[in-house]
């Protein structure tokens, strides 16, 4: 978000512009004290990206009146007779929820959770790729600002940052296994810078992280 011309713009005339809006919710980002911003003053990070609590979770219904209409199918009503054993209940709830429960292990796809934050997050990420699209941003951005004839080719702007560590240069290599290498290497800064660039852009729609373009 820092990134991106037009959010810091809107920081620079106080949240006024195209996207005040987001600036309501966002505030000055521009400091470094990103702990404060975060968790500690202004308490950004869970009002932002926190979760809202489910509506619920395990109710004793005492009358039909209290069931909710905004409900729904992802909340079913089970009638039990008290009288039948505690094992064989406990058996017919394992079949029900094998039946009704459509939850599976790994790691739950973001685009098929249901999210109550006020910014759910986009896509799932890993830290150590979005750290790396960051670093390569930063790269070709200081490369931009040089004149034509000293800006580095995108395979050196790889190696700054070492984004593929099997193509950095090693003593001895032949001029083959260099062109090879530099090849690989130009081809990973252009898949992270375009997923940078994307991601960048997307802040200003309250967007993370969305590499879409």
């Amino acid at each position: 978000m820092r990134r991106n011309e037009d959010y810091l713009a809107c920081c620079e005339y106080n949240g006024k512009g195209k996207l005040a809006k987001l600036y309501k919710d966002f505030g000055d980002i521009r400091t470094d004290d990103f702990r404060s911003w975060w968790g500690g003053t202004q308490q950004k990070g869970g009002y932002l990206f926190g979760e809202l609590p489910v509506a619920v979770r395990l109710n004793k219904l005492t009358s039909k009146d209290e069931w909710a209409d905004e409900w729904g199918s992802d909340v079913i009503v089970v009638a039990v007779n008290l009288e039948v054993g505690r094992r064989k209940l406990q058996h017919y709830f394992a079949n029900l929820l094998q039946k009704e429960h459509k939850g599976k292990r790994g790691r739950k796809s973001l685009s098929a959770a249901k999210s109550a934050a006020r910014y759910p997050l986009y896509r799932n990420f890993s830290q150590h790729n979005l750290r790396a699209m960051l670093e390569i941003y930063d790269e070709w951005k200081a490369n931009e600002a040089l004149p034509v004839d000293e800006r580095k080719p995108q395979w050196a702007l790889g190696e700054a940052v070492r984004l593929v560590p099997t193509a950095m240069p090693q003593k001895g290599d032949t001029k083959y296994i260099t062109t090879n290498k530099r090849n690989v290497m130009g081809v990973a800064v252009s898949r992270y810078l375009k997923s940078a660039k994307a991601i960048v852009a997307n802040t200003a729609k309250g967007e993370f992280p969305n590499s879409k373009s």
